[in-house]
């Protein structure tokens, strides 16, 4: 479930580590998380491993409570559909500013995100979140990268709760390789662009899932 990768700090890991395991649906939305467990999981101590969580719910992966327990978050189809709503105006214009401050070292990261997500064929929901990271990572405004990051994050809990697949046909590679591509090249606009339209067939499908569940 983790892996031995470790960061400046513990809670930094701990962090990651919590990070990778919710939006990989190793916890269930709703589902507690034992304090006492994951710091022999972890091999953390409690406080890094209370800020981590507290750095989780700030994200809104994780909900706590008054008496000190700690939830994976849910999210349903409604909330996913207004998070990509927020995500459709900022999300867009980020990728903008990251591809157009983009130097040798972020297209590296960018390839090298690439690489690990297409090499596993898209299975892997990190992966997939890990490489839109790194497209965004160098966006020049810390408060956009921030709450677009977080509202990824927070609509990924969705599909890694399972309660929403991509058909069967879908191919998650070929439909994210425009954006590697134009990322790669430089070119800031058509990215954006590209990103709007990826962002806006997702949205659809979100509006769709809450309608058929409303009947």
């Amino acid at each position: 479930m983790f892996d031995d990768h470790q960061p400046a700090t513990r809670s930094e890991w701990a962090d990651q580590q919590l990070r990778r395991a919710i939006l990989r649906g190793d916890f269930a939305p709703g589902e507690v998380l034992k304090i006492s467990a994951l710091e022999k999981q972890l091999n953390v101590s409690a406080t890094p491993l209370r800020e981590a969580l507290r750095n989780l719910a700030t994200d809104g992966l994780v909900e706590l409570h008054s008496h000190g327990s700690a939830r994976v978050a849910s999210v349903d189809t409604a909330e996913a559909a207004e998070l990509y709503e927020i995500r459709l105006l900022l999300e867009p214009v980020a990728l903008e500013r990251s591809v157009a401050k983009g130097d040798a070292a972020y297209r590296a990261r960018v390839e090298q995100a690439w690489t690990a997500f297409s090499g596993n064929e898209g299975r892997s929901l990190p992966l997939h979140a890990a490489f839109h990271r790194e497209m965004l990572s160098a966006c020049d405004s810390a408060w956009m990268l921030r709450i677009t990051l977080q509202l990824a994050d927070r609509a990924g809990l969705l599909i890694a709760g399972g309660q929403v697949g991509y058909q069967v046909d879908y191919d998650l590679i070929a439909s994210h390789e425009p954006l590697f591509r134009l990322a790669m090249a430089g070119d800031a606009s058509a990215a954006a662009d590209e990103l709007r339209r990826h962002l806006q067939n997702t949205l659809e499908m979100f509006r769709d899932l809450a309608l058929h569940q409303q009947d």
